[in-house]
């Protein structure tokens, strides 16, 4: 022990900056860091490749040897697999981001104790990408519907959730790098890597996919350096009172930021596409979140100068109904996207009354009816329910119907002559914070307005090998897919649902733009959403 203390000491002495020209200030942070803390993993980067080299050996012999030998993934239940398709390409994303992040940090951060830590994080981060891709690849060879495998990598930036997803993991780079650790080191990785990689790991194993854990607790495995890493940037921090001031309100944007693309796509993940059922994601969310990353590390950072964020007991609330508002949307707008949906049964139904008291009375009228026009030769658009779709939120880019339909706390604010849409509170405040951050965003509706569904579906690639069948299906029946001509008879076309609400926001305010909302405003959310769960 004594011989790595005296070596980590020796390697940090040759930590240096050129002399012979100027560095440059390539991402600057309002934060002061000193340039002395501690590195409680002392990495060595030489004993370090040699150890990640030694799980990518075990990982990679036994995806290519005992588990391709088993037909692993082309046994795993459908339902499990079909969800793979986003899911992978997401969370790949935010390796990509994060390894974006910790690049910037070593830039950034004049702290040599830290850059190690950074350094090797990076490192990390490029491992995952590649592992992640690599099993998005093994999928595409050896699932039993391997369509839709192919796509996720481009349908991230093209989906209504890949944005919504790039939109909240993006945050891990753009703007402050230390308010990127924040996002990606104190929050994502410490708060979300145990629900993402511990906890869907449970759920593939028990849905007979062994391939997704050899990769994913693989990562995991490295997670806690990483967490160490967001300890160690905190408290170099809140060493210095100067940075106090800005600190709980990044804080509290990160938290935000994160919580509300993670928390209703995990759930949806996590809740809807188990066969073999266990625990739900608020059981998991209320372990891993609210008692190990709040009880256990947050709250007691409140001497220190850090507090859970005030935003926190909203998100615990909506935790009870969230992600099946997100879920009943992505189902009903189901040939918008690129997997295939496995309708729930009466046995799902149990299972979610059980473990969601009252979510029969809220969602099982829609499920049951979706059970109901799945077959290709019905033509039944499930979208026909909607008045029209939902407009999503300028910040976090998901719908503006959270928690449920009926007590939605959408709000719209007028801003440099545009009336722009927000699922709540916490985003409004986070915009108008800031609002060159994200006055330019396009959302999806914006994107494909006037786009009609048929156009998107074949421009977005999202048909079979045929040229004909759609990737996506509202169910895993094969004897008569839904094709391309089944959607064109809709004559469905794109359009921005903010067009209509901002016309009917200048009638009924007797101007062209809309009032400061201090609270919500349902009429014009649920309105646009009337008759889904019919």
């Amino acid at each position: 022990m004594r011989n790595l203390i005296k070596a980590h000491e020796r390697v940090k002495d040759f930590d240096w900056e050129h002399s012979y020209a100027e560095k440059p200030d390539r991402y600057p942070t309002k934060y002061k860091i000193p340039r002395k803390t501690k590195d409680p993993f002392r990495h060595l980067i030489r004993d370090y490749v040699s150890m990640e080299q030694e799980k990518d050996d075990r990982q990679y012999g036994a995806m290519e040897d005992a588990l391709a030998r088993s037909n692993s993934a082309g046994k795993a239940q459908p339902r499990w697999m079909e969800i793979l398709k986003i899911a992978l390409p997401t969370v790949n994303f935010g390796e990509y981001a994060a390894m974006k992040s910790c690049g910037q940090l070593v830039d950034t951060v004049d702290n040599a104790e830290l850059r190690q830590g950074y350094m090797a994080q990076m490192l990390d981060e490029v491992r995952h990408t590649n592992q992640e891709i690599y099993l998005n690849r093994y999928f595409a060879k050896h699932a039993a519907d391997p369509e839709g495998f192919h796509i996720g990598l481009k349908a991230r930036g093209i989906n209504m959730f890949g944005i919504a997803g790039r939109a909240a993991l993006e945050a891990f780079f753009v703007g402050d790098p230390i308010e990127g650790a924040l996002n990606l080191q104190v929050v994502a990785e410490t708060a979300y890597t145990n629900p993402i990689f511990v906890t869907l790991t449970e759920v593939a194993a028990a849905n007979g996919d062994n391939v997704t854990p050899s990769v994913f607790l693989s990562i995991q495995s490295d997670e806690a350096r990483h967490m160490a890493n967001g300890y160690s940037t905190l408290a170099a921090v809140v060493s210095n009172e100067d940075n106090l001031k800005y600190l709980q309100d990044d804080f509290d944007r990160a938290f935000w930021r994160q919580h509300s693309f993670l928390d209703p796509f995990l759930g949806t993940v996590y809740d809807y596409f188990q066969k073999d059922r266990g625990n739900s994601y608020r059981e998991k969310w209320t372990e891993w979140i609210a008692e190990d990353w709040v009880g256990s590390y947050i709250s007691k950072m409140e001497p220190y100068g850090l507090a859970v964020p005030e935003c926190f007991a909203v998100a615990e609330e909506h935790m009870k109904w969230k992600h099946h508002t997100t879920a009943m949307l992505a189902a009903a707008s189901w040939p918008f996207h690129f997997w295939r949906w496995d309708p729930l049964t009466q046995s799902d139904f149990e299972w979610f009354e059980n473990k969601y008291p009252g979510w029969y009375k809220l969602y099982g009228g829609f499920w049951e009816n979706f059970a109901q026009i799945t077959k290709a030769s019905d033509g039944i658009n499930p979208m026909a329910a909607f008045e029209a779709l939902p407009p999503l939120c300028q910040v976090c880019q998901m719908p503006c119907i959270m928690p449920r339909l009926d007590c939605s706390e959408v709000r719209f604010r007028e801003h440099v002559g545009r009336t722009l849409p927000f699922c709540g509170a916490m985003c409004e405040k986070i915009f108008f914070d800031e609002p060159i951050r994200y006055e330019q965003t396009r959302n999806f509706w914006q994107q494909n307005d006037g786009t009609s569904l048929d156009e998107y579906i074949v421009n977005s690639g999202l048909l079979r090998s045929d040229g004909h069948t759609l990737i996506a299906q509202p169910s895993l029946d094969t004897d008569r897919m839904w094709t391309i001509d089944d959607v064109r008879a809709w004559g469905m076309e794109i359009t921005d649902p903010m067009v209509a609400i901002s016309a009917q926001l200048a009638v009924t305010n007797g101007s062209g733009g809309a009032p400061a909302s201090n609270g919500s405003s349902n009429g014009s959310s649920n309105g646009a959403v009337n008759g889904t769960s019919a």
